[in-house]
């Protein structure tokens, strides 16, 4: 087999097991109730977010005025790490991680609206992150829209680490955007457009699309879930987008200065390059399991993201297992995680990474959650150093 199919491979073993063996899904962008979540496609900050918002809409449903029906929610994430780099010095700090605050708001029977603010230390600014308008009424149709900003049904980034996943820093995308869905049975799936920042071409038009379809399926002890997803311009991802538009002004610079003709030249791409995803998930009693695979559908050209003396191809996957379990009454759970990518040396990602961690509820909604991960560069002969380097991180979340 193709070695770089493996982690595509993997993942659609992992789902064949799952229908035997699955059990409840945690983290899941689709929840099997048939309500579509705010989540997929969104970092585990959110999720987090999104639950505890869903408990406490659960809690003042039917109390009549809109105004009863407003749920606020926060996360704070306080990080001690301490980085062995592939060379140089070794480094440690303590960061506010995050500063989350969520509120939604079930105006009528149709209508949902969420705002959600974030604060992330020498990363963002105090920002809105989400706000949503949503129209749904489960009760009475399957279908439902949104309209506003926020992260794309592209890709799931579930874990039950403190790191988010390989996946998500290719294909995480924040746009404003207009989905619309359907929920119904299980079966879970829309279709969305949005003017991304790139301009391909120098135009300025909607024309960024993208579409995904989930099943899930949950019986008592067990569960498991499948989603696939595509999206027309993986270049307007939050990870790949500055990048992209700082090679492209970073060649025009060096051009200039060669005394080249640039007159033809622009600094927005001339293509898109789309990109595809699949993820699975399953639970069996105290067991979790994760796969997921990421990928751009073709080479991008040399000058927006190259990779040698080519252009890049990136992609990135997930495999990842955890348990549960109690510790003197308390809730806990153990996961392992095996991640990689492909042509992502420009994103600065590791070749490879490999991450052990447990989290422990030590305090009513608050965790203290411990994580190694050990990263593998790119060889020389693609521009790495082939060498490793280990990040131990502490995290203390309070969610209320």
């Amino acid at each position: 087999m193709n070695i770089q199919l493996l982690p595509a491979a993997i993942a659609l073993a992992l789902v064949s097991q799952s229908a035997v063996q699955a059990a409840g899904v945690e983290e899941r962008g689709t929840t099997v109730a048939g309500q579509p979540a705010m989540t997929e496609g969104a970092p585990k900050r959110l999720q987090k977010l999104d639950e505890d918002l869903d408990e406490k809409r659960t809690l003042t449903e039917g109390d009549g005025a809109w105004y009863r029906n407003i749920q606020i929610a926060g996360l704070i994430e306080v990080e001690a790490a301490y980085v062995s780099p592939y060379e140089g010095d070794s480094e440690s700090d303590i960061t506010l991680a995050t500063v989350e605050l969520g509120l939604t708001a079930q105006v009528n029977d149709w209508v949902e609206a969420g705002i959600t603010l974030l604060y992330e230390q020498n990363v963002t600014d105090l920002e809105v992150d989400v706000a949503y308008i949503k129209l749904a009424n489960a009760d009475v149709s399957p279908v439902f829209l949104t309209a506003g900003q926020i992260y794309l049904p592209f890709g799931d980034y579930g874990t039950n680490l403190v790191s988010d996943p390989l996946t998500l820093e290719i294909g995480e995308t924040r746009e404003t955007a207009l989905q619309v869905g359907f929920a119904q049975a299980g079966f879970t799936g829309s279709a969305y457009l949005f003017n991304g920042d790139n301009q391909v071409k120098g135009q300025n038009q909607i024309d960024g699309w993208g579409a995904n379809l989930g099943f899930a399926h949950e019986q008592e002890g067990r569960a498991w879930a499948l989603g696939i997803g595509y999206i027309n311009d993986l270049g307007d991802s939050d990870g790949l987008g500055d990048l992209v538009n700082e090679n492209r002004v970073a060649f025009l610079d060096e051009s200039i200065e060669a005394g080249l003709d640039t007159s033809a030249f622009s600094v927005d791409p001339t293509d898109r390059t789309a990109g595809w995803t699949l993820n699975a998930a399953a639970t069996f009693g105290p067991f979790n399991i994760i796969g997921e695979y990421l990928s751009a559908t073709d080479d991008f050209d040399p000058i927006s993201l190259g990779f040698g003396d080519r252009g890049a191809k990136p992609s990135a996957w997930n495999l990842e297992a955890g348990y549960s379990f109690e510790i003197m009454g308390r809730e806990s759970v153990a996961a392992l995680a095996y991640q990689g990518t492909d042509e992502a040396l420009a994103l600065e990602l590791p070749k490879e990474r490999w991450l052990v961690g447990w989290s422990v509820e030590i305090l009513e909604r608050t965790s203290l959650s411990l994580e190694w991960a050990r990263d593998r560069d790119y060889g020389a002969k693609d521009g790495g150093t082939g060498q490793s380097g280990d990040t131990l991180t502490a995290q203390l979340a309070v969610e209320f």
